[in-house]
């Protein structure tokens, strides 16, 4: 079991992206430089991954932390949240998400080695868009219908 999860570490193709080069065999997931190979505006660490798998991913992270802000505020008397606590969690995926497209374009029009990176920072940004777009556009339905 133990080599069948290091022989999948091993097909993972890291990328450093502030030195945009290919990282082989990173040693504490750093490049030779140094640099940290995650990117904060993709969430991720900057592994090759497809936009797809990525958007599955993030999707369920985003489903995932609104179950617990919806779960909190309605599990614990008196609203701690506040009463409109679903909506701040919505409005950091729509932001989030932009900032990861926007990384993805950078990273197109930089070429290179951190090109590859594009379809996960798609995947990504899309996927937060939808999950903060999505329960908006459905609670404006509700009202409307009203």
């Amino acid at each position: 079991m133990a080599a069948a999860r290091q022989k999948r570490y091993d097909l993972a193709v890291w990328i450093c992206p502030d030195c945009n080069q290919l990282v082989p065999n990173p040693v504490k997931r750093k490049c030779p430089n140094g640099h940290a190979l995650f990117d904060g505006r993709i969430m991720a660490s900057t592994t090759e991954q497809s936009a797809a798998k990525s958007f599955l991913n993030t999707f369920l992270v985003c489903l995932g932390i609104l179950i617990a802000v919806t779960g909190i505020n309605a599990l614990i008397p008196g609203q701690p949240l506040g009463k409109n606590a679903a909506g701040y969690p919505l409005v950091a995926f729509i932001v989030a998400g932009i900032l990861a497209l926007l990384r993805a374009l950078k990273w197109k029009r930089q070429g290179g080695a951190v090109a590859r990176l594009v379809p996960r920072a798609v995947g990504t940004g899309l996927a937060c868009v939808f999950a903060g777009a999505a329960p908006f556009a459905a609670g404006i339905a509700l009202g409307l219908i009203r």
